[in-house]
């Protein structure tokens, strides 16, 4: 078993533990993810990126950053099983607040990524680094910065009490790029 963690600019490999079949046909991209009950403090950021990853469970942890990821096991002759996906987002601003939303948009990209990509991280590297090459981040995380943006996020500006806030990687998203990004919300592939 595997567990694959993007967020932060980095890739990770653990072992771990594993709940729903990926690969029944039955089941829709939206459900693949098996649903927790929401903690209150959790619901807005749950809302907020429902219509595109729907059921994926959401926990806050220290911080302001945001991590996405998945659990997989996988057989030896079969390969890949089933498929946990999960979403972390830092509790130390509102749930509200334009730079949680952001962090939560981007870290539901990491999630379509995966989707698009049958869960193979060396595919989805290969691929975001084609589509976003030699940048200052890797293609996955200015990717996600891009998906990020065209669900709605606002990745700088001043919050509500004029405080001025950035999320991502920087850099900003050529038209090709969001032509991906594009792509990779209707699950296809960039």
């Amino acid at each position: 078993m595997k567990r694959v963690l993007v967020g932060m600019g980095a890739v990770a490999v653990a072992a771990a533990g594993v709940l729903v079949p990926w690969n029944d046909p039955a089941l829709s991209f939206a459900a693949q993810a098996m649903p927790v009950t929401a903690t209150a403090e959790a619901e807005p950021i749950e809302d907020l990126i429902y219509p595109w990853c729907s059921g994926v469970p959401v926990t806050l942890r220290p911080g302001q950053g945001g991590q996405a990821g998945y659990t997989s096991s996988h057989h030896p002759v079969f390969g890949q099983g089933a498929v946990q996906e999960y979403i972390e987002v830092g509790e130390d601003l509102p749930a509200g607040h334009p730079s949680t939303a952001a962090v939560a948009l981007h870290e539901c990209a990491h999630i379509l990524q995966y989707r698009a990509y049958d869960y193979d991280a060396s595919e989805l590297e290969s691929a975001m680094e084609r589509v976003y090459p030699e940048g200052t981040a890797s293609g996955v995380e200015h990717m996600a910065d891009c998906i990020s943006e065209v669900l709605g996020a606002v990745r700088t500006g001043q919050d509500g009490r004029g405080v001025p806030y950035s999320v991502g990687y920087g850099g900003t998203c050529d038209p090709a790029q969001l032509e991906a990004s594009q792509r990779i919300l209707a699950g296809q592939r960039a």
